[in-house]
């Protein structure tokens, strides 16, 4: 599969998930637990395809790949400091109430599309410089500059941060969020008996 095709499929599930994200906060919506699990499936997958074509591009690119992969770790683990702390703080701001026998969920306004954006932002400053160095398609047959300046580019520090930033934020929100819903749904017949 070609760099390209790779990055066309991440902006197609980034863009759909803006676009499913956006109507989702409009108002609220019932909790689906699947569909919760389902997105984390996907997300595992995605992330796995990324690093796997990024690891792939810096060892091709660079004469060096160790050093600075080991840079791009520290910016991954400040990623995902701040991706934790992000997905708890926005669990903690998300309101679950049930209404009429069903859980409903209604997710901060800003927080994960704000993340969101800023990926996005990166996803197509990448594309704009795989156009701008002449990259159409393999990242073999590109010229040997042209290969060192996207390995730097994919291990960058920012890259790294906001990456493992966004990974990061929707692996601990959904899971809090899953075990929050949970611990409510358990309570619920409680409450239901208790009223009189």
């Amino acid at each position: 599969m070609t760099t390209d095709l790779i990055y066309a499929a991440v902006i197609a599930l980034i863009g759909f998930r803006l676009y499913r994200r956006s109507k989702s906060l409009l108002g609220e919506q019932p909790f689906v637990r699947k569909r919760m699990v389902r997105r984390l499936w996907v997300l595992a997958a995605v992330l796995a395809l990324i690093l796997l074509n990024d690891t792939q591009q810096v060892q091709l690119g660079l004469a060096h790949p160790a050093h600075a992969l080991l840079l791009a770790l520290v910016a991954s683990l400040a990623g995902i400091v701040g991706g934790v702390a992000l997905g708890v703080w926005s669990v903690r701001l998300a309101e679950l109430r049930w209404d009429v026998g069903v859980l409903k969920l209604r997710a901060h306004v800003f927080i994960g599309p704000a993340i969101l954006l800023l990926y996005v932002l990166r996803v197509i400053y990448k594309f704009w410089l795989m156009q701008h160095l002449g990259v159409l398609s393999d990242l073999a047959s590109a010229a040997p500059a042209v290969q060192h300046a996207l390995a730097r580019y994919d291990i960058d520090p920012l890259g790294a941060f906001l990456r493992m930033l966004v990974f990061a934020y929707y692996f601990s929100y959904y899971p809090l969020l899953l075990r929050r819903a949970r611990a409510m749904q358990s309570a619920a017949p409680l409450a239901l008996a208790d009223q009189p």
